[in-house]
């Protein structure tokens, strides 16, 4: 690790300098914060144990801060601390009390790199949430599965059990975190590892060219999908276009076998290359989000893919602009990477993860032009910025 990096183990507590401001990852909570100094050492100080008296010491000495104000700033942080909401556990009971008199309407069996999945639905409405990204990889009625998964709803949360055990609830505002937690539960079983064995998931698409790999990321809507698929279709491997886990062993990025979801507006363009969209199903989803779903040949054949990643690009589709490429400051690179990524609270994992993020550069790409974006990519494979 380079000179600019302070790490440190205070009961859990790990540190990263980006530039002006401190990451600080809390292992009890399984939170990265992006702080100013000095409220990273208030956090710190406050996750070691330090006794309130010491605490309101620094603040006075070391701040010169008076009392009333080392007071409400240090009440100001434990109270943003505070804020993390969580998750609502059903018991046992209650889980098996709605499992005795459950009738799941929707039953499907799925073979994924070899393993084959029973999973129930139930109710349509579930269903949808999940199946159409794997019906590519659905498969007859079989007795001889390796893993069963059952969805049904308790109240207003969906729960997950796999292979008997609960998983995790949510509630529908918080579908894409269950959808997601399915896909991780898929993504062990098929590694035949567990969830400690993963560094991070991220809401990215992985492109190789076979020896290394480019991270994308962006808001819903600013085109990761329809660039992997282009991608695809110019000779890049995919490894995935929404779900991308990194190994923590590695650091390497792993494919996985779930559709390329191609928008509405997207068909005609790509149709050409993948004619199989002109009669693919569609499927019409909140926000009005209406998409067909694209099987990826390089995530669902044979062992998955692992490749190690050489940048994070920040990719943005907007009308009419000329090709725009810059290098992205790392504290903003971060606020942009962790909102809807999973990492892994084992601290281990989490020194690997600061690690690894410290040593990627990471850019923002702008385009409207398909063939410029191509090109792009393609320099940034040849290092050829």
């Amino acid at each position: 690790m380079s000179n600019n990096k302070t790490e440190k183990k205070l009961d859990k507590v790990l540190s990263l300098s980006l530039g002006k401001k401190t990451l600080i990852w809390l292992a009890e909570i399984n939170k990265y914060l992006i702080v100013n100094p000095p409220f990273d050492k208030i956090i710190e100080l406050i996750y070691r144990g330090e006794s309130k008296k010491s605490i309101l010491e620094y603040c006075v000495v070391t701040l010169n801060l008076s009392i009333d104000e080392a007071k409400q700033t240090i009440q100001q942080v434990k109270n943003n601390l505070s804020k993390i909401e969580h998750q609502k556990d059903f018991s046992g009971n209650k889980i098996h009390s709605k499992l005795k008199n459950l009738t799941f309407d929707c039953k499907r069996f799925y073979q994924i790199n070899g393993v084959v999945f029973s999973i129930e639905y139930e109710i349509p409405e579930i269903e949808y949430m999940i199946h159409p990204k794997f019906a590519h990889l659905e498969i007859k009625k079989t007795d001889e599965y390796q893993n069963h998964f059952q969805l049904f709803q308790i109240g207003n949360e969906i729960v997950l059990l796999v292979n008997g055990e609960k998983i995790g609830s949510w509630t529908k505002e918080m579908e894409h975190f269950m959808t997601g937690k399915v896909s991780m539960e898929i993504l062990q079983k098929i590694h035949h590892n567990r969830e400690k064995d993963w560094m991070a998931v991220f809401h990215a698409a992985g492109v190789s060219n076979g020896i290394e790999s480019i991270m994308f990321l962006g808001d819903s809507g600013n085109g990761k999908s329809t660039l992997s698929a282009i991608l695809l279709a110019s000779g890049f491997e995919v490894l995935t276009d929404d779900f991308l886990p990194v190994e923590s062993e590695t650091s390497k990025l792993c494919s996985f076998p779930a559709a390329i979801s191609i928008k509405k507006h997207a068909v005609d363009l790509l149709a050409p290359k993948f004619p199989e969209l002109h009669n693919a199903h569609e499927y019409c989803y909140p926000l009005n989000k209406t998409v067909r779903y694209l099987s990826n040949p390089y995530a669902t054949k044979g062992i998955p893919k692992k490749v190690p990643c050489k940048a994070l690009v920040f990719v943005k589709y907007e009308v009419k602009s000329n090709l725009q490429f810059s290098t992205l400051s790392k504290d903003i690179a971060f606020q942009k990477l962790v909102p809807d990524s999973w990492l892994s609270p084992v601290e281990k994992n989490a020194k690997q993860f600061l690690n690894w993020f410290e040593k990627l550069p990471c850019y923002q790409l702008t385009y409207s032009n398909n063939e410029a974006m191509v090109e792009a990519v393609k320099n940034i494979f040849n290092d050829e910025l």
